[in-house]
């Protein structure tokens, strides 16, 4: 390849560009009724009641936070296997992030959750990594409002309804589908939602703290046109996910968690190797590929505790690469990845 490629790459196409030409034409560019049809439409996407939306994925975790209650000295539970923004979401709000392990399949499971749950919890996040999704039913059988991660699993219109008390989504450059930055926080209970609204634009008869992060039409507009080709989005990444799992199983097929990858829409391709990120960076790159470890840092480390706590975190950590995965991937590019990853 004469060009490197990159971890993560978005797909913008001229439908794209016409719809938010349409909003600057309209010089109606602020947030306003573009926006308000991003979150009618991805609530009704989700089976969701209403939807908020905001200027960042990690904005709609303080809007969900927030919608459930959350405050300061609170307890909120979340992985240590996960982006820094989360955690950061929770103390946002002065609440207490307590960290837990995950599961051998990248996330948050009952069982490490559940340990951790003192009479200050008050909530859990639970993130889908990597395009895997966590069992949130089980999540909620523990009777604490569960904040449903969605930000790097995003399924197809009416495939999967949101399962926590409320779900949030991210529009980063790098996630399934993007407006530079942005969020949404969805939630079925509708009072919910109202307070989520209300913590955004203020209220009519009071003056009262909020969280100033509208999404602008410019934003939302771009939203709203991946939407329309989001089924075509998912099927380009299950076919290169096919054709990465056809090579693994032929070459280390110990290298996948078949039964999480059962549970992907393949937001990235894990993959665990021996030796990690440390041992292949430089051999992929050397084929002009980015990889990633898939989480740049644990949590746990920031505050100095013990990597014994978190044993299985620390062991994706040190194995988990994650390759090129995304709808803008080209087949020229594909077929090279394939090549490398038997090459090397």
């Amino acid at each position: 390849m004469s060009t490197t490629i990159p971890h993560s790459r978005p797909w913008i196409n001229t439908e794209d560009h016409e719809a938010v030409l349409r909003v600057l034409r309209s010089e109606l560019i602020g947030q306003g009724i573009q926006c308000q049809k991003l979150e009618q439409r991805l609530a009704k996407w989700v089976n969701a009641a209403d939807g908020v939306a905001v200027a960042s994925g990690a904005a709609a975790i303080v809007l969900a936070l927030h919608g459930i209650g959350i405050s300061e000295g609170d307890e909120v539970i979340l992985p240590s296997y996960i982006c820094h923004s989360v955690f950061e979401a929770v103390l946002s709000l002065r609440a207490i992030p307590v960290l837990c392990d995950v599961g051998v399949d990248w996330v948050i499971t009952v069982d490490t959750a559940a340990k951790l749950i003192t009479a200050r919890t008050r909530a859990i996040i639970a993130p889908h990594i990597y395009g895997i999704f966590c069992d949130v039913i089980a999540i909620k059988s523990l009777g604490i409002p569960v904040i449903e991660d969605c930000a790097q699993a995003f399924a197809g219109e009416f495939q999967r309804d949101i399962q926590g008390d409320v779900a949030i989504f991210s529009f980063h450059p790098t996630k399934c589908l993007t407006s530079g930055e942005g969020g949404v926080a969805v939630s079925k209970d509708i009072r919910l939602a109202e307070r989520m609204r209300a913590f955004r634009d203020g209220e009519a008869t009071k003056l009262r703290a909020r969280l100033f992060s509208p999404l602008s039409d410019i934003a939302a507009s771009l939203v709203f046109a991946q939407l329309d080709r989001y089924p075509q989005m998912l099927a380009r990444r299950q076919s290169i996910a096919n054709r990465y799992r056809e090579a693994f199983e032929k070459i280390d097929p110990e290298s996948l968690n078949s039964e999480a990858l059962s549970r992907s829409m393949f937001f990235r391709f894990p993959v665990r190797m021996g030796g990690g990120i440390d041992l292949y960076h430089d051999k992929f790159l050397k084929q002009g590929i980015h990889i990633r470890r898939g989480v740049d840092a644990l949590l746990h480390r920031y505050l100095g505790i013990d990597d014994d706590i978190f044993p299985i975190s620390v062991s994706l950590f040190n194995t988990t690469i994650t390759l090129p995965i995304y709808p803008a991937l080209t087949e020229l590019e594909e077929s090279h990845c394939i090549d490398s990853i038997e090459k090397i």
